[in-house]
C-alpha cells in the first residue's frame, strides 16, 4: 500500500510542467535575482540545474578581486551557452559605455573592461564578444547591499568572422546578498 502511494506521489509531482503552474497568479514574477536577455533570435536566461539531488541556479553574481566598484555576472543557459559580463568601475546609478571584449579573457576572472563574453561551453570557447558599441543602464544601485538594476544594449562581434555583428538586450536584477543558488526560482 505503501509503495502504491509513494508511486502516485510520484506521478502527481512529475506530472505538472511549466505552462499549467500559473505561476503568475499565484504570484511568482521575477522581481529579484535574475537576467534575461534576447541575442539572435533566443533567449539568454539562467536556468536550475538539477541532477543527483542537488540542484544549482546557474546564476552567479560577484565583486572581482581588485575593486569592489567591478563586478562580474556569470550564468549558464540550458543549451550550453556561457554568458559573462565584466561590469567595471561602477559608481551608482547612470549609463555605462560596454568596451570591446578580448577574445584571450580568461573566463572565470573579471575583465579589465566593461564587456560581455558569449561562450561555446561544449567548446570551451568564446562565439561572441562585445565591441566598443554598448551601454548600460544603472537604474538600482546598492554598494554596500550588492544590489545592481539596469538594462543594456550592445552589439557582439562573431570570433569565428569579425564582419558579423549581431545585438543584444537584456535586463537584470541582481542583490548579492539574497541571491541563494541552491533555491529554485518560483518562475523557473
Amino acid at each position: 500500500m505503501l509503495l502504491k502511494l509513494i508511486i502516485i506521489v510520484a506521478f502527481i509531482i512529475t506530472g505538472c510542467n511549466k505552462d499549467d503552474d500559473k505561476k503568475e497568479e499565484q504570484g511568482c514574477v521575477k522581481e529579484e535575482n535574475y537576467f534575461e536577455a534576447q541575442f539572435d533570435g533566443q533567449t539568454i536566461e539562467p536556468y536550475y540545474n538539477q541532477g543527483g539531488g542537488i540542484g544549482r541556479y546557474t546564476l552567479s553574481f560577484s565583486r572581482c578581486v581588485d575593486n569592489e566598484n567591478d563586478w562580474l555576472l556569470t550564468i549558464n543557459t540550458e543549451n550550453d551557452i556561457g554568458f559573462d559580463f565584466s561590469l567595471i568601475g561602477l559608481t551608482g546609478i547612470g549609463n555605462y559605455n560596454i568596451s570591446a571584449g578580448n577574445p584571450e579573457h580568461i573566463a572565470v576572472t573579471c575583465a579589465v573592461k566593461t564587456s560581455i563574453y558569449i561562450e561555446d561551453q561544449d567548446s570551451n570557447s568564446y562565439t561572441f564578444i562585445s565591441s566598443s558599441n554598448g551601454t548600460i543602464e544603472i537604474t538600482g544601485y546598492d554598494n554596500s547591499l550588492g544590489i545592481l538594476i539596469g538594462t543594456f544594449t550592445a552589439e557582439l562581434v562573431s570570433t569565428a568572422d569579425p564582419s558579423v555583428k549581431k545585438t543584444i538586450t537584456g535586463e537584470f536584477n541582481l542583490n548579492k546578498s539574497t541571491l541563494d543558488k541552491t533555491i529554485k526560482p518560483c518562475w523557473l
